[in-house]
C-alpha cells in the first residue's frame, strides 16, 4: 500500500483519531502515520516568526507545517509516492477500487500532486472522459486528500524552506504550480470528503461547527458550488484549457 500520513493535532482532537483509526481499515487502509509534531504548542519561536510571516493565525501556521513536514520526511526517507489525509477525511465507500483506478493512471507520470478530494468545485461535465480519473489543472483545491510524488516533494521542500510563509498549504501549493513547473491534477470522481465540511467536526481553521445546522446549510452551500456552479461558469472550465504540462 502506498505510505500514508495523517494531518492530526495530538491534544483535543481525540474523537478524529478514534474516527481515522476506525474508518480508515473499513475503505483498506490498515497501515497510516499520525504527524503529531507541528501543533501548536510545538511551534518554537523560530517557526513561529522566522519561518511564518505575519499574516497567518497561529492554527494556519500548525497546519501548514504540519503538511510541510510530510513532505520533508518524504523527501528524508526518499519515498516516491505519498497519500496525505486530514484527520476528519471521509472515503467514499469504492475507495479501494477507485484509488487503485487512480494509482495506475499516474503509473508513468512524474513531477506531480493530485488532489483527490470533492472541495466546492468539480471537474465540469464537459470536461469529463469516460473512465479517464485525472485532469491537469490551473488552481489547486484545499488539502484534505491529496497523492504527491518525490520530485513534487523535493520542489516543494527546497521552495518552503527559502521563503517566509504567508500562504496555507492549499494556496501556496495552487499559486506555485507555474514557478516550480509540477503537474496539478484534480481527480474525478473524488474519493474524500472533509467530515468539518459536512457538520460531522468543528473546524479551528474555517470557524466551521458541527451538527445538524451545519450539515444542511453544508449541503446547500457546497452542493450548489460543486453540482451547479462548476457546470455552468466558463470560468471553470477554462482552469481545464491549455494546461502547461511539465
Amino acid at each position: 500500500m502506498i505510505k500514508t500520513f495523517i494531518i492530526h493535532v495530538s491534544k483535543g482532537y481525540e474523537e478524529r483519531r478514534k474516527h481515522i483509526d476506525s474508518h480508515l481499515p473499513s475503505r483498506g487502509i490498515n497501515e497510516y502515520e499520525y504527524m503529531l509534531r507541528g501543533d501548536i504548542d510545538d511551534l518554537s519561536d523560530a517557526v513561529r516568526h522566522e519561518f511564518f510571516g505575519s499574516k497567518l493565525s497561529l492554527a494556519e501556521k500548525s497546519c501548514f507545517y504540519k503538511h510541510y513536514l510530510v513532505m520533508k520526511e518524504a523527501v528524508e526517507q526518499n519515498i516516491e509516492q505519498v497519500l496525505v489525509l486530514e484527520d476528519d477525511a471521509l472515503l467514499v465507500g469504492s475507495f479501494t477500487q477507485d484509488f487503485s483506478l487512480i494509482l495506475s493512471e499516474l503509473e508513468g507520470k512524474s513531477n506531480y500532486f493530485a488532489n483527490i478530494e470533492e472541495a466546492s468545485n468539480s471537474v465540469p461535465l464537459s470536461v469529463r472522459k469516460s473512465n479517464q480519473y485525472l485532469y491537469p489543472c490551473k488552481v489547486n483545491k484545499l488539502c484534505g486528500g491529496y497523492v504527491f510524488d518525490l520530485v513534487f516533494a523535493k520542489k516543494m521542500v527546497e521552495y518552503i524552506e527559502s521563503q517566509q510563509i504567508d500562504s496555507p498549504i492549499d494556496g501556496l501549493i495552487g499559486d506555485k504550480i507555474d514557478e516550480l513547473q509540477f503537474n496539478l491534477y484534480w481527480v474525478h470522481p473524488p474519493v474524500v470528503k472533509q467530515g468539518s465540511k459536512v457538520g460531522m467536526f468543528e473546524s479551528q481553521l474555517s470557524g466551521r461547527t458541527s451538527g445538524l445546522y451545519a450539515t444542511v446549510r453544508s449541503w446547500f452551500k457546497e452542493g450548489y458550488r460543486t453540482h451547479i456552479r462548476s457546470h455552468v461558469s466558463k470560468k471553470q472550465k477554462a482552469l481545464f484549457e491549455n494546461v502547461t504540462k511539465y
